[in-house]
C-alpha cells in the first residue's frame, strides 16, 4: 500500500510523516512540495482538455514546515493556445513556495522523418540491481531524518558516489492524497526534485548543494513508473551553480529538470 504524503481537510493540506524532509524531520522534503503542486494543478486543469503542461517552475522561498497548508490559485492567462497558472503555497499567511504552470494546446501533426527525435532511454530498469536513498544515507553514518527520500526505490546505472554526475531509475511508491493514485503528471512533477540529489556534489566535510529552485519543461509526460534521470551538476568556485537533469521513462527521453543550487555547510542534524 502506498504512502500518503498529504491529508486533504477542506481545502487545507496536512502533511505526514512520509512527506519529510532529510534536513529537518520538521520541514517538507522538495519532492513533496513539488508533488503537491503538481496535484493542484492538476485538479486545476481537468476541465481545459486538450491541454497539456508543457513547464512547471517552482520556488521554494523557504523551508516549507509540517504544518497546515494551503495553495491559492490564479489563472493569469486564459488563451486558446496558451494558459498560464499561479500557484501561491501558505502556512498561515507566510509565503513558502510559488508556482508557475505554462499549459499548452495539444493537437494531432505530423512530424516529418528528418525532425531530432527524443534520445533512447538509458540501460533499465529490468536488470539493475535495486537500493533506497535512505540506506545510501545510513551508509555514510548520518543522522539523517526519515521522510519521502526514505520511500524512495533506486536502480542505479551509474555510481551513486556523489561526484557531481549520475544516471539512476526511480520509484516513489507513494500518492500525495490518499487514495488518488499519482497521474503521470504529478508524477513527474514530484520526480523533478530528485535531479540534485542524482547529480549531488560532495565537496568533502559533508558540504554539498542545495537546490533553490525547480524548472521542470515536458514534451510529454511519463509512461512507466520508473524514471530515470541523468544529472550533471556545474558549480563555481562562489559555491553557486546549476543542475541540468535529462528525465527518461521506458520509451525514452520525455522532458528535463534545471535547478538553480549553492553549497551548504557540514551537517550537524
Amino acid at each position: 500500500m502506498s504512502d500518503a504524503l498529504f491529508h486533504r481537510d477542506g481545502s487545507d493540506y496536512l502533511p505526514t510523516p512520509a512527506s519529510g524532509s532529510p534536513w529537518h524531520p520538521n520541514m517538507l522534503h522538495g519532492g513533496a512540495v513539488a508533488g503537491l503542486f503538481g496535484h493542484v494543478l492538476e485538479e486545476n486543469i481537468a476541465d481545459y482538455g486538450d491541454f497539456r503542461l508543457g513547464r512547471l517552475t517552482m520556488d521554494l522561498l523557504r523551508p516549507v514546515p509540517r504544518a497546515r497548508l494551503t495553495v491559492a490559485t490564479q489563472l493569469r492567462r486564459d488563451g486558446g493556445r496558451l494558459k498560464v497558472l499561479q500557484l501561491d503555497m501558505y502556512q498561515n499567511d507566510t509565503l513558502v513556495a510559488s508556482a508557475s504552470a505554462v499549459l499548452q494546446r495539444a493537437h494531432q501533426v505530423r512530424v516529418p522523418a528528418h525532425a531530432p527525435r527524443p534520445e533512447a532511454p538509458p540501460p533499465g530498469p529490468e536488470g539493475l540491481a535495486e537500493t533506497d536513498i535512505q540506506s545510501m544515507l545510513d551508509a555514510k553514518g548520518l543522522k539523517i531524518p526519515r521522510g519521502l527520500h526514505s520511500r524512495v526505490a533506486v536502480r542505479p546505472v551509474t555510481p551513486w558516489n556523489e561526484s557531481g554526475q549520475g544516471t539512476s531509475w526511480l520509484h516513489l511508491p507513494v500518492t500525495i492524497i490518499e487514495g488518488q493514485p499519482l497521474s503521470p503528471m504529478v508524477r513527474a512533477a514530484m520526480i523533478s526534485d530528485l535531479g540534485n540529489g542524482v547529480g549531488q556534489l560532495n565537496l568533502g566535510n559533508a558540504t554539498g548543494t542545495i537546490n533553490a529552485d525547480i524548472n521542470l519543461s515536458l514534451y510529454r509526460y511519463p509512461t512507466s513508473e520508473w524514471v530515470a534521470i541523468r544529472a550533471e551538476t556545474q558549480l563555481q568556485d562562489n559555491g553557486l551553480g546549476l543542475v541540468h537533469a535529462a528525465l527518461f521513462d521506458t520509451q525514452g527521453a520525455f522532458g528535463h529538470v534545471c535547478q538553480v543550487v549553492q553549497t551548504y555547510g557540514e551537517y550537524t542534524g
